[in-house]
Parts: C-alpha cells; structure tokens; sequence
C-alpha cells in the first residue's frame, strides 16, 4: 500500500522509562480492550497541524517509527513518571478518557508540565505483529502548514509526503501505520503520579488503579479548571 500523501508521522523510543517493546506490548493491550483504538501519547502541540490535516484528507492516517538515536537518561530513568487523567478535544471540549487507556510520560518535579497530548489512533490489526516494510524518506517530507522540511528535533510532525526523493537520503521504518479517528487529537491535562517503579510493571493493575484514584477524586472535587 503506497504512502499516503498527507499523514502524522511520529518517531518514538523509551519513553518514561519503558523500551519500545515494552510500549508495544502496553498499547497493544490497551488496543485490544479498546476494539481497536488506543492513544499515543506525544509531547508537541500539533492541533492545528491536525486541523489542516482534516481539511485536507478525509481519512487521517498516523506513521509510527522507531527513532534512530540513542535514548537520553531523561528517558531511560525519568525523575517520575506521570499518567495523564483528563483531555480536551481541539474544540476544547472534555472529552472521557478510555477506561482501557492509560497515557504516560516522563516528570520532573522541578519542572512540572500542566500539559501533555495524545493522537487518537485506530488499527484493526494487533500493533506487535506489523512489521517494516513501508519506510518514509526524511527529505521528501514537508510540515503541511508551512511547507518547511521536518526538523530532526520534530518528534511529532503533521506532513506532505513530496514525490521526489534523493537517493540516499535517510529513511526510517514504519513500524505502525494505523487511522486517526475522533477526536483525533486530544490535549491531557491531570497528571497523577505513578508509584509502581518495577522493572516489569502490572500495567492493567496501574491503569485500574490510576482510574480508580481519579474516580475517587472526581467525587470530592471537580476537574481541574483549564490554565487561560
């Protein structure tokens, strides 16, 4: 199947102290329980990117692939790590979080951040068993809002895939190629620090009781208001 023309591409690695195969396996679960849909979690404010790329096709798609560079220690042994219990579509309205999904990242407690994001994907198929057939030149692609080339420091990037390619520019693989379905993109607010820092982590425990938590805060007090 070629390459769509317009897509999400992100690059991920070991993330808030989990390897890929690791992340893998924990969203494959989460797109198992969900029929399907799971959340990617991403660090880049891209919702008007996502925006332009509804105007645009209208069937959204999200490439996944493995990043090249070695992970950073911030990555390997977070400080902390948070999962992120409220979201907000791009219209701003709130949006109930799977009770299956779980999006987490690494925390500095000295640097908090009041918000994260995530990608709101769709694949029929089980994401450990995709392999890496399709690759996506770097150099053919474009940010579709400024039609600028990608930056390596763009994790996260909305793009237009051009036709000419330079033999010999850098490629990655695609390792999940899976449909972004609505809301699409999701702003998470909430962060709820994770206590279990296991090597081998029981993530269905963690996620039962990360909703179990916020569920008894909901009862006492209401969400937390929006940073204007």
């Amino acid at each position: 199947m070629a390459l769509p023309e317009y897509f999400c591409w992100s690059r991920f690695g070991t993330e808030a102290g989990q390897a890929i195969d690791q992340i893998l396996e924990r969203k494959e679960e989460e797109r198992s329980a969900n029929a399907g849909v799971f959340l990617w979690g991403v660090g880049n404010a891209i919702g008007p990117s996502v925006r332009e790329l509804l105007r645009r096709t209208p069937k959204p798609e999200v490439l996944l692939s493995p990043i090249k560079s070695p992970a950073r220690t911030a990555d390997s042994k977070p400080r902390a790590v948070v999962a992120w219990t409220y979201a907000e579509t791009l219209a701003g309205d709130s949006f109930p979080l799977p009770s299956c999904s779980l999006v987490t990242s690494r925390h500095d407690p000295l640097a908090p951040r009041a918000a994260h994001y995530a990608l709101v994907c769709f694949s029929a198929h089980p994401l450990a068993a995709l392999g890496s057939q399709e690759k996506v030149g770097f150099a053919c692609l474009r940010n579709l809002l400024t039609g600028r080339p990608v930056a390596a420091s763009q994790v996260t990037a909305v793009v237009e895939r051009k036709l000419k390619y330079t033999f010999g520019s850098s490629t990655y693989d695609v390792a999940i190629r899976a449909k972004l379905v609505y809301p699409y993109f999701l702003r998470l607010r909430g962060p709820q620090l994770l206590s279990d820092a296991a090597p081998n982590p029981d993530w269905s425990k963690i996620v039962r009781q990360v909703w179990e938590r916020r569920n008894a805060s909901d009862s006492r007090v209401s969400p937390p208001t929006p940073p204007r």
